[in-house]
């Protein structure tokens, strides 16, 4: 796959770490400092340049990617950037971070992104466990339809701590694809137990309201 990243922050350079083996990839970054480290450091190309204008993204060749990341450290150039990929430019997965947990409502089709993923850590962790961004691809099922990502962490207070998977009444629509547990991912069945301090990975299907109900009924 072509894959353009843009923001070469954390989630952007371990996106780009470890995809670059397999597939073509391309980082779009503002700062020439940050820009030249990660070329030393991970020898993929960088084009220094704001990910907001088309000149740019044509430029880094976004008419030809297959998944473009938005990945900045503000929620208003994530939007933007992902608008004018998916309109302008046609790319097929358009995933864009979330910073501020406020501002998710607007990160759906109506901006371009077909995947939003309000927590960096939990791309983190799936990367770190050696999954590829096709896997990710592959895991949260694109192909149809608004699809978001959240998290959620289950505190020594929440009610839900030490309930199995199955008691937590999540809606219909909801999946939790998996459990971080420590620095373990977990693929839960329906009798695993939550435990406190672990971390849901929660899917939404378009449409879907994704919560874990207060307290059991």
């Amino acid at each position: 796959m072509r894959i353009v990243i843009a923001g070469a922050g954390t989630l952007g350079r371990r996106v780009a770490a470890y995809t670059r083996e397999q597939h073509d990839v391309l980082v779009i970054e503002q700062s020439r400092t940050r820009a030249k480290a990660l070329e030393e450091e991970l020898h993929v190309k960088v084009l220094v340049g704001d990910a907001d204008e088309l000149s740019v993204l044509l430029e880094a060749g976004v008419d030809r990617a297959d998944v473009f990341v938005a990945s900045t450290g503000h929620d208003e150039d994530n939007l933007v950037a992902s608008l004018l990929a998916k309109n302008e430019y046609k790319v097929r997965k358009v995933i864009a971070a979330v910073r501020n947990p406020r501002n998710r409502w607007l990160f759906n089709r109506s901006w371009g992104v077909d995947v939003a993923i309000d927590s960096a850590e939990i791309v983190t962790k799936l990367i770190e466990e050696e999954a590829t961004l096709a896997d990710v691809v592959t895991l949260l099922d694109l192909r149809e339809g608004e699809v978001t990502v959240s998290s959620m962490q289950i505190n020594k207070d929440h009610w839900a701590a030490g309930k199995t998977m199955r008691e937590l009444g999540l809606p219909e629509g909801c999946v939790v694809a998996a459990l971080l547990h420590g620095n373990q991912i977990v693929m839960p069945k329906p009798e695993t137990v939550v435990e406190a301090g672990d971390q849901l990975l929660i899917i939404a299907g378009p449409g879907a309201e994704c919560t874990i109900r207060e307290e059991l009924a």
